[in-house]
């Protein structure tokens, strides 16, 4: 669980600034595919990952989304939580993620959604103001032909994300963060937005590019 000051300074961050850090710290750029977009333009969520694997079942009376409905009630008390679900392959014409799962999730103190899959009810999703990263949108429906996992690593946007890693979502993207690595990767975005704020001022008062470099040194 992220505390309540983590949580403030990673949205006061970008995923750029993000992936710039794990660059500058020789850390997997652990962002997800440009295929992964959000609902809702310019926003940003930050949260840990509560997680849910969907598999596809030979019949109707295998199918079972107990779990994943469970995972959306299972957080109450928890500070700001975002659901991961992994979708399998071939089955983007199938929204697993609406209005009913946004109003649910909101209810058990989730802040957002990660969908390697389609998402659905895309109206009232805008209206409730829930932000949502999917890989695609379509109105079909799913029950009766999956099973949901919940607590196991996924694969969305071609990263794994496992239960409790940090996620920063923008509209830029995507990016995982492991929570051995949370406390460097803060401190060097930090870092790295300062450089180009202070950067940014000289440049708009008049500064060259090399007498911003000189006077700051390199980038973080």
């Amino acid at each position: 669980m992220l505390e309540p000051e983590t949580h403030r300074t990673l949205l006061s961050l970008s995923v750029p600034m993000i992936v710039d850090a794990m660059v500058s710290l020789e850390l997997p750029e652990s962002f997800m595919d440009h295929g992964i977009r959000p609902l809702l333009p310019y926003t940003r969520t930050v949260g840990t990952a509560v997680t849910v694997k969907v598999e596809q079942v030979e019949d109707t009376a295998s199918a079972d989304l107990s779990e994943l409905v469970y995972a959306y009630t299972i957080q109450p008390g928890a500070f700001c939580s975002i659901m991961v679900i992994e979708m399998p392959a071939g089955l983007l014409d199938y929204g697993i993620f609406g209005d009913g799962a946004a109003s649910m999730a909101r209810q058990g103190g989730f802040v957002g959604a990660v969908i390697e899959g389609a998402i659905r009810d895309t109206l009232e999703l805008r209206d409730l103001g829930f932000p949502v990263h999917s890989r695609a949108i379509a109105p079909g429906c799913c029950t009766s032909r999956l099973r949901a996992v919940a607590g196991v690593p996924v694969r969305v946007g071609g990263r794994t994300v496992c239960p409790g890693d940090v996620i920063l979502a923008d509209n830029d993207g995507v990016v995982v963060i492991r929570p051995p690595d949370l406390d460097r990767v803060l401190d060097k975005a930090l870092a790295v937005k300062d450089w180009e704020l202070r950067g940014q001022i000289m440049l708009a008062s008049g500064a060259t590019h090399d007498e911003m470099e000189q006077a700051l040194g390199p980038a973080p």
